[in-house]
Parts: C-alpha cells; sequence; structure tokens
C-alpha cells in the first residue's frame, strides 16, 4: 500500500517569493556578474597570449629571414660565424619549422651555388634531425613534409628510408617517396615500379615524367619497360608505355604491340597512343589489325590516327568499316578512306547514290573537311 502526501495548494505561492526574496535575488546577480568576469577575462588572456605569440614569431621570422638572406649572399655556408642569438632562437621549436620552411622555399626557387649554400645552411644548423623525426610520425601530412625536406636538401644517406614509403598505404607519402627517388637518383629510382602494388594516379604520372625531364644524365629503358609492361598493377603498365612514348623507344615496338590485348581498357588506350607516336610502315596494318576487337573509344582514337597515316593498301578494310553500325565511325572512316586513297573520294561518291542515308550526308561533311 502507498501513502502518497499532498501539500495544499496554497502553500505554494510562499514557497515561491520566499525564493524570488531581495536576498537570493541579490546572490544570483553576483553569482552571474563572477561568470561574465570570468568568461571576459578567460577571453582576454586567450587573446592577450595569442597575440603576444604572433608578435614574438613575427619577431622571431624577420630575424631569421635577415640572417638567411644574408647568407645565401655569401658563396658558401662553411665556416660563417652565425651570431649567438641565431641559435638561441632555433631553441624555439616554431623558429626551426620557420627556418626549414625558408630554406626548402630557397632550394626550390634557386641552383647552383645558392642552392648548396642552402643545404650546407641545413647541415651546419643541425635542422636534418626535425625532418627525420618527421619520418616516424603517423600523421600523413607531416611524413610527407619531411620527406620532401629530406630530398630537397640532397641527403643522400635517407635514400634507403624514402624507398621503403614509396608503397605507403597513403597516397601523398608514397607520392613524395616517389618524386624523392627520382629527385635524388634520377632514372635508377624507377626501379620502384617492380615493387608498388597501390596505383599511380594521373597526376603522380605528370609529376614523375616532369620530375624525370629535369634530371641531367638520360638513361636508356629499353631493358626495364618490357618487364614493368608485365606488371600486374595497371597503372604501372600505363605509365610505362608513357616512358616508352617519352623516350621514343622504337626497340620495344613489338612489347607496345602486346598491349593491345591487354584486358585493361586504360592500358590499351595508351598502347595506341604510344604506338602511334612510335609508328611506322607497319602501324596501319596492326590498329585496323586490332579495331574490330575494340570498344568505341580506341576505335574512335585509331581512325583519328589513321587520318594521317594510312595508305592505299588499307583501302578495301576501310571500305568495310563505312557498315559499322556507329555512324561517328562511319564518318571517320570516311574521312581516312577519302584522305589515304587516291580513289577514296570517288567510292564515297558511288556509295552515297546507292545508299543516300547516311552517306550523302557523311560524303558532305568529308568534302567540307577535304
Amino acid at each position: 500500500m502507498f501513502l502518497y502526501h499532498f501539500y495544499p495548494l496554497q502553500d505554494s505561492p510562499h514557497e515561491f517569493f520566499r525564493f524570488m526574496s531581495p536576498e537570493n535575488l541579490l546572490l544570483g546577480v553576483e553569482f552571474l556578474a563572477v561568470c561574465i568576469v570570468i568568461i571576459v577575462a578567460s577571453i582576454y588572456i586567450q587573446l592577450f597570449r595569442k597575440k603576444r605569440h604572433y608578435f614574438y614569431t613575427s619577431n622571431i621570422n624577420r630575424h631569421l629571414e635577415n640572417w638567411i638572406s644574408h647568407i645565401l649572399l655569401e658563396e658558401s655556408a662553411e665556416g660563417i660565424q652565425l651570431p649567438a642569438k641565431f641559435y638561441r632562437i632555433l631553441r624555439n621549436p616554431a623558429a626551426r619549422v620557420y627556418a626549414i620552411d625558408e630554406l626548402v622555399k630557397c632550394k626550390k626557387n634557386f641552383s647552383g651555388t645558392v642552392a648548396e649554400t642552402v643545404v650546407q645552411l641545413y647541415t651546419q644548423l643541425g635542422l636534418k634531425k626535425d625532418s627525420l623525426k618527421k619520418l616516424s610520425s603517423r600523421k600523413w601530412y607531416v611524413k610527407a613534409r619531411g620527406i620532401q625536406e629530406l630530398y630537397l636538401m640532397d641527403q643522400m644517406d635517407v635514400l634507403k628510408t624514402i624507398y621503403k614509403n614509396t608503397n605507403n598505404r597513403h597516397e601523398f607519402v608514397r607520392m613524395e617517396a616517389q618524386t624523392g627517388i627520382i629527385y635524388l637518383s634520377g632514372f635508377p629510382g624507377l626501379r620502384f615500379l617492380d615493387v608498388i602494388s597501390y596505383p599511380l594516379t594521373e597526376w603522380q604520372q605528370i609529376k614523375l615524367l616532369e620530375q624525370l625531364r629535369l634530371t641531367p644524365q638520360k638513361q636508356d629503358l629499353t631493358e626495364f619497360i618490357p618487364r614493368w609492361l608485365q606488371s600486374k598493377n595497371d597503372t604501372v603498365v600505363v605509365f610505362a608505355l608513357k616512358l616508352a612514348d617519352e623516350y621514343q623507344l622504337f626497340a620495344i615496338i613489338d612489347d607496345v604491340v602486346d598491349c593491345l590485348v591487354h584486358p585493361s581498357d586504360r592500358v590499351r588506350t595508351q598502347a595506341v597512343k604510344t604506338l602511334v607516336k612510335l609508328a611506322d610502315h607497319n602501324t596501319p596494318g596492326i590498329l585496323l589489325g586490332y579495331f574490330r576487337k575494340e570498344k568505341f573509344t580506341n576505335r574512335s582514337l585509331m581512325l583519328d590516327a589513321l587520318a594521317t597515316m594510312a595508305t592505299e593498301a588499307q583501302t578495301d578494310i576501310l571500305l568495310s568499316l563505312l557498315d559499322e553500325e556507329n555512324n561517328i565511325i562511319k564518318l571517320k572512316a570516311a574521312i581516312v578512306l577519302a584522305n589515304c586513297s587516291p580513289n577514296g573520294m570517288g567510292l564515297l561518291e558511288q556509295r552515297a547514290i546507292s545508299e543516300p542515308e547516311p552517306y550523302l550526308r557523311i560524303l558532305k561533311h568529308v568534302k567540307s573537311v577535304k
């Protein structure tokens, strides 16, 4: 059995007014005022600290920038007596970060004696240990930054460590490592293509090709590309085909032709592009030989290339392509036929008479671009 205790309703207003007494209201106002003062003081302290940190950092950066600029004007950093204040400032972690950033910026923008001085200064100031520490970071952006600092500062002794990161699970870490390997060792650095399992993005392929162009000592890749064309990583195969194109490796044209039956569409597409760049008298026949096995994109690409390289020997097969279902393929085949065969235009006119639709329209277009 439950017992309920009821308070008289008339007592409630009295209880309310008791809590709303002047004494309690005064206490509430005082409490609120104290809270506001604490909040305002906290905000002021925080802003003051940020302002002090900003001016302190700006002062450090200004000094470092002036000193670094002065040192780089010298012929060499060796033997330069840096002021004691310089080393005291570099005890501050933020100052070390700024110093490295400035040196990296200078190394990117200068070459020759100035670049050598930048590297010497980086070593003399003991900043290399900061970069090495970043390599052990679990944060990908810190690790990638450390790799970049080390290879830009020509630290050849960490080449092996950088190489281990060329197949790192994080895209930006492995991109920096791959770029760094090429930066430090040139064409031999491409050996990472033997081991990487992650894809090479289009952007990374462009970066690697650009880095190779900057490498002064070129190397014949004829021995290596056939091996990379057998890679299970399709992007490695695509990149190897681009290398064959870039460096005009005519000796491996048969290996490029083999890629026309690769299971990957993008590999076959790149194989067509590379084969066109390495073209010889056999290329038109090879392209048309694989034509019917391809999808629309590669068919279109092949016909665009054949417009300038097909010969009269391909007349019959081009005539047969006029019967393709796709009107774009018919049109492209007609353009190639008109260009490669002395009687190509006459053959198109005969076809337009026997089958006006769509060949009359195709004939008019060919004449307009002829």
